[in-house]
C-alpha cells in the first residue's frame, strides 16, 4: 500500500523545506525537510517498508499521515500513481494581451516622481500618427484585447480621439486613458461616454496644498477633482491610483477615505517606483514601505501552472514609448526589446529579449528558484531590478525576508502556515 498526495495536491521542493499546494482549497502548506523526504519516498516505496503502520501509539509519521488525510491532502493507494489532473490551457508564448501606448512624453504637470520624466518642455516623440493607428491594428491582430493610452499626458496629443476611435473599430475589449484629468472638459466627457472609454487618474492627497506640490502645477488638484466629479456624474468607469513619497506619506489614509467618498474602488496607495525622476532617494517615504512578502500563500490551478512557464505580471503585456521603444512594462525603462520604427511588432514579439521577459519565472531568479513558495508568490521585475545594486534583471523578488537555505523568515513571528 502506498501513501500519495491527491492529484490536486502538488509537492514543490525548496533548498531546505518543501510545500504542498492544494489546488482545490488554494492553500499552500509548508513542510520541513524530513517531511519532504518522506513524501518523496512514499512515491516509490510501499508505506509498510517505510514505517510501522500498526504501531501503537502511532509514530510521528503515522500522525503526519493522519494530518494530511484529515486535510484531504493525501490518500492510501494500492498503486504507485494516481490519475493526474490535466493542467489548464496556458497562453501561447507569443500571445499579446495588453498594450500601453505612450503617445506623448509631454505633460502639463511636472510630477516629482515621474517615471518617464515628462514635463511641458519635453517633445521627443518620433512615432507618427499613422504609425500609432497601424500599431493599434497590428496589436489587435496579434491577440491584444486591452489597450491603454498614456503619456506624458495623453490628452495633450492632438489626435488622441482618432486613436480611441480606431481601437473601437478594431473591437478592443477594454480601452482606457490614463490621464492627470486636468484637461478633461465637457466635450471629453461626451466622447468618453460615446466610445465607452475607461479613465484612470492619480491623486496624491485629499487637499490642494500637498497634491499640487507633487505635481508642481498650482491648481492641478482643483482641475482633477472637478474632472472626477464630472466623470462620476456621467457614470464613466473610473479608477484612481495613488503614489506615496516623502512629501505626501501622511496621506495614506486620507487618500483612501477620499476615494471612498468619491464612490470609486478604494486601493492602498503604492510606494514611489525608483524609475525616472523617482530614482531621487530624497523622495523616498520615511514611514511607509512596500508591504513585505509573508505567508500564508494561496494559489489556484491556473496560477500554479502558469507560474512555471510565464512571469505572472509581465506575460502578454508590452509598452510602446513615443520614441518607438518596446518595453515589457512601463517601468522597465532600461529593458528595450526592440523599436517599432525599425522592426514590425510581430517580429518584436518573437525577439529573444521580450520572450525572456515574458517567461522570467521564479525558477530563473536568484534565491527565488530555491524557494518552495515560488509558484504562489508575486513578482515585479522592474522593481527588483531597479533596487538591485547590479541592476540585474534576475535579482530576487523585492521585500522578501524568507531565506530558503535556512527555511527561516527574518521575523520569527512570520513563520506561520506550517504543517
Amino acid at each position: 500500500m502506498y501513501y500519495l498526495l491527491h492529484p490536486h495536491c502538488k509537492l514543490v521542493e525548496g533548498a531546505t523545506r518543501g510545500a504542498i499546494y492544494d489546488l482545490y482549497t488554494h492553500k499552500v502548506y509548508s513542510i520541513n525537510a524530513s517531511a519532504l523526504a518522506f513524501l518523496k519516498d512514499c512515491r516509490e516505496t510501499p508505506l509498510e517498508e517505510l514505517i510501522d503502520v500498526n504501531a501503537q501509539p502511532k509514530t510521528s509519521w503515522g500522525n503526519f499521515i493522519d494530518e494530511l488525510s484529515n486535510k484531504q491532502l493525501g490518500t492510501f493507494s494500492p498503486e504507485r500513481r494516481l490519475a493526474e489532473i490535466p493542467p489548464p490551457a496556458i497562453e501561447e508564448p507569443t500571445a499579446l494581451d495588453f498594450i500601453w501606448l505612450e503617445i506623448t512624453d509631454a505633460c502639463n504637470n511636472r510630477c516629482l516622481h515621474c517615471y518617464t520624466e515628462s514635463c511641458p518642455e519635453r517633445h521627443s516623440a518620433k512615432v507618427t500618427h499613422s504609425e500609432w493607428l497601424s500599431l493599434i491594428s497590428q496589436a489587435r491582430r496579434l491577440g491584444g484585447r486591452a489597450l491603454q493610452l498614456i503619456g506624458g499626458e495623453p490628452l495633450l496629443y492632438d489626435r488622441w480621439r482618432d486613436l480611441v476611435i480606431k481601437a473601437v473599430a478594431e473591437n478592443y475589449e477594454f480601452i482606457e486613458i490614463f490621464t492627470n484629468a486636468t484637461l478633461i472638459d465637457d466635450a471629453c466627457i461626451e466622447f468618453f461616454k460615446q466610445y465607452r472609454v475607461h479613465i484612470a487618474t492619480t491623486i496624491y492627497a485629499d487637499n490642494a496644498e500637498i497634491h499640487d506640490q507633487v505635481t508642481a502645477n498650482p491648481g492641478s488638484f482643483a482641475l482633477t477633482m472637478t474632472a472626477i466629479e464630472k466623470l462620476r456624474k456621467a457614470n464613466i468607469p473610473l479608477r484612481i491610483a495613488s503614489i506615496l513619497m516623502k512629501i505626501n506619506e501622511d496621506q495614506f489614509h486620507p487618500i483612501m477615505k477620499l476615494c471612498a467618498k468619491l464612490g470609486v474602488e478604494v486601493n492602498p496607495p503604492d510606494i514611489i517606483r525608483p524609475t525616472g525622476r523617482g530614482q531621487n532617494k530624497e523622495l523616498l517615504p520615511v514611514n511607509h514601505f512596500t508591504a513585505p512578502i509573508t505567508p500564508p500563500f494561496y494559489t489556484d490551478p491556473q496560477t500554479f501552472f502558469s507560474a512555471q512557464k510565464n512571469n505572472p505580471c509581465l506575460m502578454g503585456k508590452l509598452a510602446i514609448t513615443s520614441t518607438g521603444d518596446v518595453l515589457p512594462c512601463i517601468f522597465a525603462r532600461n529593458r528595450t526589446c526592440g523599436n517599432i520604427l525599425e522592426s514590425s511588432l510581430e517580429d518584436i514579439l518573437l525577439e529573444k529579449m521580450l520572450q525572456q521577459s515574458w517567461h522570467t519565472t521564479k525558477d530563473c531568479l536568484e534565491k527565488c528558484r530555491d524557494c518552495e513558495y515560488r509558484y504562489a508568490c508575486s513578482d515585479c521585475r522592474p522593481l527588483a531590478q531597479s533596487l538591485d545594486s547590479r541592476n540585474n534583471w534576475y535579482a530576487a523578488t523585492y521585500q522578501c525576508s524568507y531565506d530558503p537555505y535556512s527555511g527561516l523568515w527574518q521575523n520569527p513571528t512570520e513563520q506561520h502556515g506550517h504543517t
